[in-house]
């Protein structure tokens, strides 16, 4: 069983003008939305509903209800307790307090955010109702099919309007909280790379990573699949870059990642959003 992500009442901050559904909104206009997202920052957006996850994610928000309970497992000697709605729980990024009202829910939530963004990420069961929102991910993963290695990243190449500050709020623990930028830390906004076509990629390790601005290099701390604790947690291939403080606003920054030692390589660009916006 893949490890499994608890979010709370998250703040959500769109990422490259992302827009999603309405309390109560049915799957398919929620997964466009997802889809939208992955596209306007060059990832597949080719995710599809796998209907039967969804009902099992129902199931699972309705045990929660019956229960007032938020947890990803059922306990067997409730009345609620479904196989069906402990599966959803197991395999599912969780969020409660939020309905999903105007941007995605797990916007300040890297780990549950960079499962939904991976490119290997296929289908998906969603249900958001009740004050919960239940998104499949562990299963839904296929292999990449990419015959060259190739690195996308969230924020994409050329995007604008990014965070330039992000205050990461999900449990049991955020990916600064190894490398000396703990729950409540205010960082720049962690951006999410995706290495496919290696070798061994639930064991892909960043190498070397940059990040430029107007005045020169800026302090990165990076995540990925070697790191202890968190690692288990990430898609195959993923990592984050973490910016040591807030990055500018409405300023340009150069970006660089390096998988195994050249095994996998990317530079790209971006925007941060203006200050207040």
């Amino acid at each position: 069983m893949r490890p499994t992500l608890l979010c709370f009442v998250v703040v959500a901050l769109a990422v490259a003008g992302a827009a999603f559904a309405g309390s109560g909104a049915a799957p398919g206009t929620i997964l466009a939305a997802l889809n939208s997202q992955r596209t306007a920052n060059g990832i597949p957006g080719r995710v599809k509903e796998n209907p039967s996850w969804s009902q099992k994610c129902a199931r699972h928000i309705a045990y929660m209800g019956s229960t007032h309970t938020f947890s990803h497992s059922e306990d067997p000697a409730s009345p609620a307790y479904s196989a069906a709605g402990n599966w959803a729980g197991k395999n599912s990024v969780l969020a409660e307090g939020t309905s999903w009202p105007n941007s995605n829910p797990f916007a300040n939530a890297p780990i549950h955010l960079i499962q939904l963004m991976s490119p290997e990420l296929r289908q998906v069961g969603i249900e958001a109702s009740s004050g919960y929102v239940c998104v499949t991910t562990w299963p839904g993963y296929g292999s990449s099919g990419w015959k060259r290695p190739a690195v996308f990243s969230v924020p994409g190449n050329g995007s604008t309007r990014v965070p330039y500050a992000e205050t990461a709020d999900e449990f049991p623990f955020v990916p600064g909280d190894v490398v000396g930028l703990p729950r409540g830390t205010r960082t720049g906004f962690n951006i999410m790379v995706f290495a496919e076509g290696l070798r061994d990629p639930w064991h892909a390790h960043i190498t070397a990573a940059t990040l430029t601005g107007p005045h020169g290099p800026v302090a990165l701390r990076t995540v990925d699949r070697a790191t202890a604790t968190i690692g288990p947690y990430l898609p195959p291939g993923s990592g984050f870059l973490i910016p040591v403080a807030p990055l500018e606003p409405g300023t340009t920054y150069k970006a660089s990642v390096n998988f195994g030692h050249g095994q996998a390589r990317r530079s790209w660009h971006f925007s941060t959003a203006a200050a207040g916006g």
